[in-house]
């Protein structure tokens, strides 16, 4: 059965923190820098009352702000992957792109990037921070076009329960206006 895109409704929510805790898990350890499986886990895990309230409210928001789109890709009734864009202020983002791992290289990745990429349009620049250290995903996005800058990344970094932060580049995509 081949794979489907299309745009998230409220009860997938859980499924994608679901895929984005899974891609973390498989993705994310890395033993130079301290970053553990259990730290990751408990990343999500270890989510304040005020944090599981925000997620909560933001659930009965998904794809109702204009600036702000989610799509899932689910294989027969599976959720597999799930792709949140956003445009503010003249720079449009990919904040999100997960796929499970063992759906990775299937297509799904291409298809919701193409499909945030064609949400967000042409006209200005798209921005991305990816783990420096995620060569697969660098590549993948250089694929689409997006080059590494030297800027800083521009999402908050928050640390991992035990400090450790997983280290960030930004990539872009340069608008027709730029």
């Amino acid at each position: 059965m081949s794979i489907l895109i299309r745009d998230a409704v409220p009860d997938d929510n859980e499924a994608a923190r679901s895929v984005q805790k899974q891609t973390w898990l498989a993705t994310y350890p890395n033993e130079e820098l301290g970053i553990s499986r259990e730290d990751i886990a408990a990343h999500f895990t270890n989510i304040s009352p005020e944090a599981r309230r925000r997620r909560e409210l933001r659930k009965y928001r998904i794809n109702t702000d204009p600036l702000t789109h989610l799509w899932v890709a689910c294989k027969e009734d599976k959720i597999i992957g799930f792709c949140l864009a956003t445009k503010e202020d003249g720079i449009h983002l990919v904040q999100a792109l997960y796929v499970l791992p063992e759906y990775q290289g299937q297509g799904a990745g291409k298809r919701l990037l193409q499909a945030a990429l064609d949400w967000l349009g042409t006209e200005h620049t798209v921005v991305l921070n990816v783990a420096s250290y995620n060569e697969r995903a660098i590549a993948f996005y250089r694929h689409f076009g997006f080059v590494i800058t030297d800027n800083p990344p521009q999402a908050i970094v928050h640390p991992l329960p035990s400090g450790a932060v997983i280290p960030e580049l930004e990539m872009i995509r340069a608008g027709k206006q730029e």
